[in-house]
């Protein structure tokens, strides 16, 4: 029987196939750049090929490169296919994604299409939720979930950053110039959530004002019905960019004022390292991330 290399050159071989990048084979596997180079070029010693043309920023496929990608991409979904057959709620077919119901209402939901179009064959469910599910006995395959990044037994891996931008409905100032010393005056809606904690003092700080509570016409804990209100003309508030961009691009809402600030909160995906590994969940991953 033909000996083969080991495993681990292979991996960094067909996800640095896959990408065209070593830093994103590094990635994948969570080891170095240095790591990935070692292993194919232990791989290529073996075969007694050259796998890649390595340029100044990037890497292509050699022919014999290209060959065996093919062999190794497949032999890989054969493996993944076979030991999911084996697992609980892993149907390769059916994808299931938990996220903060205002994530999927306002950024997830306007772009899924895109996904159904590029992998038809997935069954993609999605599962608002405002708590992190339980992997196990849930079924979920995946999480997207806003916070700093730390979740125990998990890994999580840095989606978008986010901003706070000060929106409000066109109707709400008309054609006045709005000026920083006139956000006093306007009608506030103020979201006071756990992701926003904190955010209300930092933003006046930001901008030297004192906003009295007088101006704070509706409290809500929750930011789809935040960004609701805001539709409706009810007031001006202090939301997440991700939420409003589409709005913003679609003059449904707009910016009285320029500015921002960094949100205390990042969106994450979330899931068991071995989650990751699978073609369904990597299908996801590889979409989202690209916008």
């Amino acid at each position: 029987m033909q000996a083969l290399p080991p495993l681990r050159a292979l991996q960094a071989f067909r996800y640095a196939a896959r990408d065209l990048s070593f830093k994103a084979a590094a990635e994948a596997m969570n080891i170095s750049n240095a790591a990935v180079s070692s292993h194919i070029r232990g791989l290529e010693e073996f075969l007694g090929i050259k796998l890649f043309v390595r340029l100044t920023r990037e890497v292509k496929l050699t022919p014999e490169g290209s060959r065996l990608s093919g062999f190794i991409e497949t032999g890989f979904q054969e493996i993944e296919r076979g030991i999911a057959t084996f697992a609980p709620n892993s149907d390769p077919t059916n994808l299931k994604v938990s996220t903060l119901p205002s994530f999927a209402n306002r950024w997830l939901m306007p772009r899924i299409s895109r996904f159904q179009e590029k992998y038809p064959q997935i069954k993609l469910s999605i599962m608002p939720s405002f708590s992190l599910v339980d992997f196990q006995g849930d079924g979920v395959d995946l999480a997207v979930r806003f916070g700093k990044g730390n979740y125990p037994g998990l890994e999580s891996r840095l989606l978008m950053e986010e901003s706070l931008v000060v929106v409000c409905h066109e109707a709400l100032v008309g054609d006045r110039k709005i000026e920083i010393s006139d956000l006093a005056g306007l009608p506030w809606l103020v979201d006071e959530s756990i992701d926003m904690q904190g955010s209300w003092t930092e933003f006046q700080k930001a901008l030297g004002i004192d906003i009295p509570d007088t101006a704070i016409k509706l409290v809500v804990n929750e930011a789809t019905a935040q960004v609701e209100a805001v539709l409706a003309g009810r007031g001006i508030s202090l939301v997440r960019y991700t939420l409003v961009a589409d709005m913003l691009e679609a003059g449904l809402l707009i910016r009285p004022i320029n500015f921002s600030m960094p949100a205390e909160y990042h969106y994450y995906l979330v899931a068991p390292e071995a989650k990751f590994r699978t073609e369904k969940v990597r299908a996801f991953v590889s979409w989202i991330s690209s916008g």
